[in-house]
């Protein structure tokens, strides 16, 4: 199979084949140039890669994140008392669990490298839960009038200094994947996987100093009632509440990677960062504007509860599941494309694209070694990141980097390729 076909000058648009050739396609071409439009590889001089930067700020991220885990745990949870963080840790794992699993299966389609997947979860868990505590109080000074009551500051701190500080601090780990390289946010649900993982670790960390709080007002009333009702609204009833509010700027993103225009990174980045912080003040708000009956004092809450926020859930839900089938599409019609130019035979292509068949593949390969397995998941995984990959040079100008990563990606195929090969193919042929 000649490595040639996607580095040589763009051809004219191939003559339609025989069906009856047996290598047909269900999907049209929408690209007359196919892969070719990434163009030649050769020209210009490359620019000598160092990925021991990348490598090295990884690192220096990570020991500032956990020198902010230990500065977190000896001002903000030690304080708290073994017994009750032991209790509230406890409980926060509950809807951290449901996130996670949310976003795994989210992921699990076009999925993400898993360190930079650490990294998202470790900054909101505890650089961004940091950073929101420093910055909050000077924010919250900044905005007070010079005489206040208690009600107006509760009413500051709850509906403006925390919707605007959470969630910058949240979107700031976001930048941060951004700088370090396009790879790790290159489309709409990669910027909704970092979001959510990010909000996810935020709340797993303010749950605990939430539940940490009920659990010291249940033992000083005598009332186990105020721990669970905490439990309750927070642990069951809103674990997504973040993540649908850091979502939103990581869509944003998302988009604008997808179509590298730095134009739509700064406009969808900050309206998708400005949406989320309305749709957190409205819902940190609604304890100022619901009228509390005492007979019932959740029933108020509950109705808005539905009313308001189940459907503002249910859209967003019904947006990531859009996109899923989305990059479903995607991925079929890339990879026809280099189908036709020869690396992918049509069930191949199939393969690729349905996850039970990637699952049913990967067995096949199981029953031959770890190492067959091991080298048929990096086969799938290059495919999918090849095809992600072209789909999002083709809104743009195609650059020595963007040829020279799908040269990877192919090289890499072929590698697995041989690999699979010469560990399932028997050594005599029967």
């Amino acid at each position: 199979m000649a490595v040639t076909t996607t580095t040589g000058a763009p051809p004219r648009p191939a003559e339609p084949r025989d069906p009856r050739d047996g290598y047909g396609y269900d999907v049209e071409r929408t690209d007359p140039r196919a892969p070719e439009q990434m163009g030649p590889g050769g020209a210009g001089r490359a620019r000598r890669r160092r990925p021991w930067v990348r490598w090295a700020l990884f690192g220096l991220s990570f020991l500032c994140l956990a020198a902010s885990a230990v500065a977190l745990y000896f001002f903000v949870i030690l304080p708290l008392g073994f017994g009750t963080s032991l209790v509230a840790f406890t409980a926060a794992l509950v809807p951290v669990a449901i996130v996670l699993v949310a976003v795994w299966w989210i992921d699990r389609y076009t999925p993400q490298p898993r360190l930079s997947l650490v990294y998202a979860f470790a900054w909101g868990a505890i650089g961004s839960v940091l950073l929101t505590l420093w910055f909050g109080g000077y924010f919250t000074a900044w905005i007070s009038p010079s005489e206040t009551d208690a009600l107006i500051d509760s009413f500051l701190g709850t509906v403006i200094q925390a919707p605007v500080i959470e969630e910058a601090m949240k979107c700031a780990g976001l930048i941060g994947l951004l700088i370090w390289g396009r790879r790790y946010i290159a489309g709409p649900i990669d910027g909704v996987v970092y979001a959510a993982l990010i909000a996810g670790g935020f709340a797993f960390t303010e749950n605990i100093l939430y539940f940490g709080r009920s659990f010291h007002e249940a033992q000083a009333a005598g009332e186990v009632a105020v721990f669970w009702q905490t439990f309750f609204l927070r642990g069951l009833l809103s674990p997504f509440a973040h993540v649908s509010f850091t979502a939103l700027c990581g869509l944003g993103l998302g988009i604008a990677a997808e179509r590298r225009s730095l134009m739509l990174y700064f406009g969808l980045g900050v309206g998708g960062l400005s949406l989320g912080m309305v749709l957190h003040a409205l819902w940190n708000g609604s304890s100022f504007f619901l009228p509390v009956d005492p007979a019932a004092p959740l029933a108020g809450f509950l109705r808005y509860y539905v009313t308001v926020q189940v459907p503002i859930f249910v859209l967003l839900v019904a947006i990531v599941l859009f996109l899923r089938l989305r990059e479903k599409r995607i991925l079929r019609r890339q990879l026809s494309e280099y189908g036709r130019a020869g690396w992918f035979s049509p069930a191949e292509v199939e393969l690729l694209v349905s996850m039970r068949r990637r699952r049913r593949a990967e067995r096949w390969a199981a029953r031959h070694g770890a190492v067959a397995r091991m080298g048929m998941r990096d086969l799938i995984r290059s495919a999918v990141a090849l095809g992600m990959e072209r789909h999002s040079v083709l809104f743009g100008k195609p650059t020595s980097k963007t040829r020279r990563r799908e040269r990877e990606l192919l090289e890499a195929i072929t590698a697995d390729r041989r690999l699979i090969g010469s560990l399932t193919a028997p050594v005599v042929r029967s």
